[in-house]
């Protein structure tokens, strides 16, 4: 019962959170666009969006059973799972007016392979070496206190 009650708080802490700023972040485009109004069926969307992103994180980042093997193995989960999701309701939100120019879906391509690149990089290069240096002190402290 625990389990699904930290479940339920997750998904709710996850979707207030990318929900306000998604909603924030749309009011701020209407604005600078002078569009009037926003249509109910567009917010409707976007809570979709936020719900199916939520609920995506937490099965790649915090079910144990995906996090056992790796970052790097969640990171692509998550990308599977939420990218499609995401191109489409991009296009239902009428982000790419009607199926996109090449040049918006290379960019968009683009966005997502280099957020990408960039968190193995991270991974690779920074987190391995901190996870060795951690390893050697939590070992120093086992011989420490051994003692």
């Amino acid at each position: 019962m625990r389990r699904i009650k930290d479940l339920l708080i997750l998904l709710r802490d996850g979707i207030a959170l990318t929900f306000t700023w998604l909603l924030f972040i749309v009011v701020i485009a209407s604005f600078i666009l002078g569009v009037d109004t926003i249509a109910v069926s567009y917010i409707v969307k976007i809570f979709a969006l936020c719900v199916w992103g939520v609920f995506s994180f937490i099965v790649c980042f915090k079910f144990e059973k995906v996090t056992k093997r790796g970052f790097i193995f969640s990171l692509t989960l998550f990308y599977i799972l939420f990218i499609p999701v995401e191109v489409l309701l991009f296009y239902l939100l009428g982000m790419f007016k009607s199926s996109g120019s090449l040049i918006q879906w290379i960019s968009f391509g683009a966005i997502v392979i280099a957020a990408y690149l960039a968190a193995l990089f991270i991974d690779i290069f920074v987190f391995r070496k901190k996870e060795k240096l951690y390893t050697e002190k939590i070992r120093e402290y086992i011989e420490i206190k051994d003692r």
